[in-house]
């Protein structure tokens, strides 16, 4: 009967082995506080400082409203807009194409054979992102 404790015991101590400093499977996880926050906030500054910092970078770049957007085009289009395998390149169209094909898309029309998987993506565009993605592809997709 002593056995079944022995083996749990066992076990227990291997866990514990196994979740420690000593553990080379295991890295410990450190915090940083006291001299270490103090150096991390003088270099980095606050939480709050760097939201700052974030935020005026986004309010100076002009497309910051579909940078993410423009993650779910690239997946098909390329970063650069260059277009591939079945999907066309969106490179050297003027805002007015652009946005004239998305507002068809939002609107479940057709443009072509691949109309049908636009509908979702222009489906959650609202029509001031259509007009910023516009001016993103006639502008080159500035960085």
């Amino acid at each position: 009967m002593l056995k079944y404790p022995v083996i749990i015991i066992i076990i227990m101590i291997g866990l514990g082995w196994y979740a420690t400093k000593d553990s080379p499977r295991q890295p410990r996880v450190q915090g940083c506080y006291g001299e270490c926050y103090e150096e991390y906030v003088r270099v980095h500054g606050t939480v709050v400082e760097q939201l700052k910092i974030q935020q005026l970078a986004a309010a100076e770049d002009p497309f910051s409203s579909i940078r993410g957007a423009w993650g779910g085009c690239a997946a098909c289009h390329g970063g650069q807009g260059q277009g591939m395998g079945a999907f066309p390149a969106l490179a050297g169209k003027d805002a007015e194409y652009i946005i004239n094909a998305l507002t068809t898309y939002k609107n479940r029309g057709t443009r072509g054979a691949q109309s049908a998987l636009m509908w979702g993506q222009a489906s959650v565009l609202s029509d001031n992102d259509i007009q910023t993605i516009g001016q993103f592809v006639e502008e080159g997709f500035p960085e």
